[in-house]
């Protein structure tokens, strides 16, 4: 072999290495590309007004309180959608009272969608020549000259300092058997240990408590069986040991 010439084996490690050499150099190219790609990317997303905020949506409510959420939301129209703080929103709109939950979602390209879960109403509770809806969090809202349709009525004090006697209240509402709950005309709330149920034919029935109603209901049926003349109240808050007052 002549000194000019290289062997086969030589030839070939020249070879691998031009081939690493060259997939190295593809490897960065790639890579400078991806990199390039994902800084055009972020800038697109969060800085392109090509995805920025050009519609609000407001689902789950009617036209009214529809309105009034995308008042309080106060959502940047014209600022990217990924840099738009939800929970920020979220918390905006919570303070309505009618809002019991709310959910933000970006809804790509360029809208964002406000989710609402309402409050339900359980109870009407008078206030005045006014009446309130309340939920099953004692929490009141939606204020009017007429009383909420379908719900039955709840006397209770309004005061945010009486949320506990009101969430009370609802329980007791909510948790009466059948058999009593046909008898029943309203409900009084005087404390959260101290509620009243107040009977179609005016007889008040002191109830305490949402604990042991099925006991309660039984002992106050027991009660009104043995008695022949109506009492002014019967007592059941504690279901051992009920009592007729005279």
């Amino acid at each position: 072999m002549s000194g000019g010439t290289q062997s086969a084996g030589a030839q070939r490690f020249t070879a691998r290495v031009r081939r690493r050499r060259t997939r190295k150099v593809l490897h960065i190219a790639v890579a400078a590309v991806a990199v390039a790609g994902l800084g055009v990317a972020a800038w697109l997303v969060g800085w392109s007004s090509a995805l920025a905020v050009q519609d609000v949506r407001v689902v789950g409510v009617d036209n009214d309180l529809a309105a009034d959420v995308a008042d309080i939301a106060e959502v940047p129209i014209g600022v990217p959608l990924a840099r738009v703080d939800a929970g920020e929103i979220a918390s905006r709109v919570r303070e309505l009272p009618e809002v019991g939950d709310v959910k933000i979602r970006r809804s790509w390209p360029r809208t964002l969608t406000i989710d609402v879960a309402p409050r339900v109403p359980l109870a009407a509770v008078p206030d005045g020549s006014r009446w309130w809806s309340v939920d099953e969090t004692g929490v009141l809202f939606a204020r009017s000259s007429d009383p909420p349709d379908g719900v039955p009525v709840m006397s209770a004090p309004t005061g945010e300092s009486a949320t506990l006697a009101r969430v009370m209240g609802v329980e007791v509402l909510t948790g009466l058997p059948a058999n009593v709950d046909e008898l029943v005309d309203r409900i009084e709330v005087e404390s959260a240990a101290d509620v009243r149920l107040i009977l179609d034919d005016g007889i008040v029935v002191r109830w305490g408590t949402s604990e042991r109603g099925d006991d309660k209901a039984a002992a106050l049926l027991a009660l009104m069986d043995t008695v022949e003349e109506p009492p002014s109240a019967y007592d059941v808050s504690a279901p051992d040991k009920p009592a007729i007052v005279p």
